[in-house]
C-alpha cells in the first residue's frame, strides 16, 4: 500500500505547498459549492493523520480531477481515474477509517487497561471478519471500495491475503506475557 500512500501525499502536496495552486484549488472548491474548503495534510510524525487525509481526498476525488482538467494538468491526477488503482485507494481508505475509529476509542479520560485491551482485541476479531467477508466478496464493510463498479476478484484475493498476514503478524502484539510474578508486600498501618 505505500505506492497509493506516496501518490496520495504527492497529490496532496502538489496541491498545498506552492500557494497559487492552493489558493485556486480553495477558490474552485468554493465556487463548485463542495462540502469541504480544502484538501488536508498528511504528516509522517502522526500516521494516523493518514486516514483522514485519506478520507478527504476520497470525498473531494472529483472535484480534485476537474481542478486538474481545468488547469490542464491532467497527468498529475491520472491515477484517480484508473479502475485499479483506484480500488487499491478504496480498500487503503476503508482499512486507515477503521484504524482511526480504534484510536479514538482508545483515546481520552477514564480509559483503563482492560477497556483499551477490549479493543484491540475487538480489532483483531474485526480483522478475521473482513478477511472472511473479502473471500466472500462481501463488502460490506468497505463502503469506499464497494462504490467502486466491478472490483477485480484479484484484487480482493491480495486485499484478504493482506488482511491475513496482518492478522498473524499481530498475533505476536496481541500476546502480552507477564515476566513477574505479582508479590505484593503488605505494610503495617501505623496507628499514631
Amino acid at each position: 500500500m505505500k505506492p497509493v500512500l506516496d501518490a496520495i501525499v504527492k497529490l496532496v502536496n502538489t496541491v498545498r505547498s506552492r500557494g497559487l495552486t492552493h489558493r485556486q484549488f480553495r477558490d474552485f472548491l468554493q465556487s463548485v459549492q463542495s462540502e469541504y474548503s480544502d484538501v488536508l495534510y498528511c504528516m509522517k510524525v502522526r500516521w494516523l493523520s493518514a486516514g483522514c487525509v485519506f478520507e478527504r481526498v476520497w470525498q473531494l476525488k472529483d472535484n480534485i480531477v476537474s481542478f486538474f482538467y481545468e488547469k490542464q494538468c491532467s497527468a498529475k491526477c491520472e491515477m484517480l481515474e484508473d479502475t485499479k488503482w483506484l480500488s487499491d485507494f478504496a480498500f487503503f481508505t476503508d482499512l486507515l477509517c477503521h484504524m482511526n475509529n480504534l484510536n479514538v476509542k482508545m483515546q481520552g479520560k477514564n480509559q483503563f487497561i482492560d477497556d483499551i485491551w477490549a479493543h484491540l482485541k475487538a480489532l483483531k476479531l474485526k480483522l478475521n471478519l473482513f478477511a472472511g467477508q473479502l473471500a466472500k466478496n462481501d463488502l460490506s464493510h468497505f463502503s469506499r471500495l464497494n462504490s467502486i463498479p466491478l472490483v477485480n476478484e484479484e484484487k480482493l484475493k491480495n486485499y484478504e491475503d493482506g488482511k491475513k498476514k496482518c492478522i498473524l503478524s499481530s498475533n505476536a502484539d496481541f500476546k502480552i506475557s507477564v515476566p513477574f510474578k505479582q508479590n505484593w508486600i503488605f505494610l503495617p498501618c501505623l496507628s499514631t
